[in-house]
């Protein structure tokens, strides 16, 4: 990985200025980074699938343990086939969903090539009738800790487990 970093300080001899750099240097290597989800494009996919949450949170009214309606939209999601529609999208695979009945949300992680077309699927697939979406790029944990200890310098550092 190449980074174009230009630094220029006026004073060079104090501790804001050398804090300046830092900042500068870290924002520089942080922008250069294609594998951190903030300088993944959802505006430009990839070939290679990237995960997504599709967060959705509804009210209480609008929950299918309260809503006749909504329980039957839910019970028709569960039963579809799921493969035209994703592919139409560009979702690869649906990972996993997640709900919370007392919080009235749910996540659902899925693979996509095209994140920017998760919200055409929710609203053709229904989901978006009754919740408020968010769609947020994923990572594992094992990818973030490849990441901050490249990103740190750490890749061969170990804590001291030793109790």
């Amino acid at each position: 990985m190449k980074a174009n970093v230009r630094i220029s300080v006026m004073k060079t001899d104090t501790s804001k200025s050398v804090m300046r750099v830092k900042h500068l240097v870290y924002a520089s290597l942080i922008a250069s980074m294609p594998f951190l989800p903030g300088n993944a494009s959802a505006q430009s996919a990839s070939a290679e699938p990237t995960l997504w949450g599709i967060y959705g949170a509804h009210n209480r009214h609008d929950c299918p343990v309260n809503n006749r309606q909504t329980a039957k939209e839910v019970i028709a999601i569960s039963l579809m086939d799921l493969g035209p529609l994703m592919e139409k999208y560009g979702i690869t695979a649906i990972v996993d969903m997640y709900h919370s009945g007392l919080e009235h949300t749910f996540l659902w992680v899925v693979e996509t090539t095209e994140p920017h077309n998760l919200e055409e699927f929710s609203i053709e697939l229904g989901i978006a009738r009754w919740n408020d979406l968010k769609f947020v790029p994923e990572r594992t944990f094992e990818d973030v800790i490849t990441d901050v200890r490249m990103l740190h310098g750490l890749e061969d550092w170990e804590p001291d487990v030793t109790n």
